[in-house]
């Protein structure tokens, strides 16, 4: 395998407009578009059957229905999630069968999942990626309670509900899904108020109250331009 090209950044979904009578044009920023990486490869077969046989087994493990995970052994601990973007023609010299790939792919590059727990009801996260990204909390309750608060900065997400002991409450920040006891509890959360707020890239402090009530644990997965 041989990388063709390896983006370094995808195209930004940018949108300019000009108005009359202004210099210049004004520029409405979008988000990163899918990220093209493309790779030349090339395999040896021990006949032209052979070479006929792998090439069938390649393009079953090409095929997906939805994007799939993909990873490059210079790049430790990151993945791509991607799909073929196009048609994969085949060729061969002698017993060598040659082909070419262009995946369509995220425009993130994911690394391994992050697991914190929190002492004292609090906890220092290091996300080591190169921009935001959305965390994940599972409280289980020890005491009951009227509420549980999250805080980031300025920032905070609330549920209020009145909590018994060995109940236990997940907040997905990346879909918005608010479970307890495994059961979605969407009117439980204070919309009016919370935020699903990003971990920011480097040290960030989070607190919970009211204090003392339950054990929880936070994940979080880094992104990588």
């Amino acid at each position: 395998m041989r990388s063709k090209n390896r983006q370094l950044l995808p195209e930004p979904n940018d949108r300019y407009v000009q108005v009359p009578g202004r210099n210049g044009s004004i520029l409405f920023p979008g988000e990163l578009a899918d990220r093209r990486i493309e790779l030349d490869c090339a395999f040896v077969g021990s006949s032209l059957a052979d070479i006929r046989t792998k090439a069938r087994d390649i393009a079953a493990w090409l095929h997906t229905d939805d994007r799939a995970n993909l990873s490059f052994d210079d790049e430790t601990g990151k993945t791509y999630k991607g799909k073929l973007a196009s048609a994969v023609d085949f060729d061969h010299i002698g017993k060598m069968g040659r082909f070419s790939l262009s995946f369509a792919c995220e425009p993130l590059a994911y690394g391994s999942e992050v697991t914190t727990n929190f002492t004292g009801d609090s906890a220092t996260v290091n996300n080591a990626g190169t921009v935001a990204t959305e965390p994940y909390f599972k409280t289980t309750f020890t005491s009951p309670a009227t509420e549980w608060k999250i805080t980031l900065g300025t920032d905070y997400c609330r549920v209020a509900h009145s909590f018994q002991v060995g109940d236990e409450l997940e907040i997905d920040f990346a879909t918005g899904a608010v479970l307890l006891n495994g059961t979605r509890a969407m009117d439980k959360l204070d919309w009016q108020n919370s935020r699903f707020f990003t971990l920011a890239v480097g040290s960030n402090s989070l607190a919970i109250t009211p204090t003392g009530k339950g054990t929880t644990l936070m994940k979080h997965t880094p992104k990588y331009l």
